[in-house]
C-alpha cells in the first residue's frame, strides 16, 4: 500500500533553518528575526535574497518571487524529483526515517489549526513625511523627494506563529494587483498578491526597471522624460513584461548587473531587437540607485550627470 505522508505533522516538525545548516547553508545576515541567504535555489543570485522568519518557519526568495513551508520548499530544492521522492529527501536531511512522520493518527481538536502564514492588518495608510525612519531610508537612497507621488507610508501588523502580533511600519506602494510591495531599512517584501507596477506615460517609449527604486532614481535624473515604464517587483514577471512591452516602438532596459539582471537583460533583447541595453549608464555598480547614491554622495550636479548619461545607452 502506498504511503501517504501526513504533510501537517512535517510541516510542524520539522525546522527550515536547521535543515539548511544540514544541507551546508548558513545565513549571511539576520535582522528583525528574519535571515537572509544566498538563495540555493537559484545559480545567479549575488547578494541576499532568501529570506526565512526565525518564528513563523516561513521562506520567500525575492528573485523567484515565491516562498512558502518547509514542504514548499523540499519540492523547489529538489524540483527534479517526484512528489514522494522529494519529501523523502527532506525527511533524510532532517534525520527522520521515511514512513516515521507519515500516517500518524490525528488529534481532534476543538482549536482552530495553527496558521503558518502570516496574516496582516493594515493599520494606516499615510503620504511620505510623517515618519522619520522612513523618511530618513528614503533619503539615503536618494530618492525622498521624487518619490512623494509614488509611494506612502504602510502602517501594518502580523500575526506571529505564538498568536501575537508585531507592528510594522514601511514604505509601500501598491501594485496593479492592489499588492503592497513593502521597504524599509531592514527588509523588503510583499503583502498579499505579487504584480507590476505599470506608470503611464507616452505611448512611443517604455522603460523597464526590476524595482520601484531603480524608477525612482531614473525619475529624480530624467523628471521631464514622458516615457511609460513598467516596474516588475520580481524579474519573476520577465515574460508577461515582455509581452506588453514588445507594443512600444522604443524600449529601454534597466536591470541590474548581477547574473540574473544580466540574463533577463539578454533575453529582452533576444526577443526585441528595439530594445536598448541602457544599464551602460551605470556602468561599475549593480544597479541605477547605487549609481545615483554615488553621485549624490561626490555632490555632482544631478541635471549635468543626467545629460551625460543620454549620450551613453547602448545596443
Amino acid at each position: 500500500m502506498e504511503i501517504k505522508f501526513d504533510l501537517i505533522n512535517i510541516r510542524e516538525s520539522i525546522d527550515l533553518v536547521s535543515t539548511l545548516k544540514l544541507l551546508g547553508y548558513e545565513p549571511l545576515r539576520k535582522s528583525g528575526g528574519e535571515l537572509f541567504y544566498l538563495s540555493m535555489l537559484r545559480d545567479n543570485d549575488s547578494s541576499p535574497s532568501f529570506c526565512v522568519n526565525e518564528k513563523s518557519g516561513l521562506w520567500y526568495d525575492h528573485g523567484m518571487g515565491k516562498g512558502g513551508s518547509v514542504i514548499e520548499f523540499a519540492l523547489s530544492y529538489w524540483a527534479h524529483l517526484p512528489f514522494k521522492d522529494a519529501i523523502n529527501e527532506l525527511l533524510k536531511i532532517s534525520g527522520q526515517l521515511p514512513g516515521e512522520l507519515v500516517n500518524r493518527p490525528q488529534q481532534v481538536k476543538q482549536t482552530s489549526l495553527l496558521m503558518r502564514e502570516p496574516s496582516y492588518i493594515i493599520r494606516e495608510v499615510k503620504p511620505l513625511g510623517t515618519n522619520n525612519s522612513i523618511s530618513d531610508y528614503l533619503k539615503s537612497r536618494g530618492i525622498f523627494e521624487v518619490a512623494q507621488d509614488y509611494l506612502k507610508e504602510l502602517y501594518y501588523s502580523i500575526k506571529l506563529q505564538d498568536n501575537t502580533r508585531r507592528e510594522v511600519f514601511a514604505a509601500a506602494w501598491q501594485n496593479e494587483l492592489d499588492g503592497w510591495e513593502v521597504r524599509n531599512i531592514n527588509f523588503k517584501g510583499c503583502l498579499d498578491k505579487k504584480g507590476m507596477s505599470f506608470i503611464a506615460g507616452n505611448d512611443s517609449k517604455i522603460n523597464l526597471f526590476e524595482g520601484m527604486m531603480d524608477f525612482l532614481s531614473w525619475k529624480k535624473l530624467f523628471p521631464s522624460d514622458p516615457s511609460s515604464s513598467l516596474i516588475l517587483n520580481t524579474l519573476s514577471f520577465l515574460t508577461p513584461a515582455m509581452e506588453r512591452a514588445k507594443v512600444y516602438p522604443a524600449v529601454e532596459v534597466f536591470f541590474d548587473h548581477d547574473k540574473a539582471g544580466r540574463k533577463a537583460t539578454a533575453e529582452v533583447l533576444a526577443s526585441m531587437p528595439h530594445a536598448i541595453d541602457s544599464s551602460a549608464i551605470y556602468a561599475n555598480h549593480n544597479d541605477l540607485n547605487e549609481k545615483l547614491q554615488n553621485l549624490l554622495a561626490k555632490g555632482i550636479q544631478l541635471n549635468s550627470a543626467a545629460q551625460e548619461f543620454k549620450k551613453g545607452p547602448i545596443r
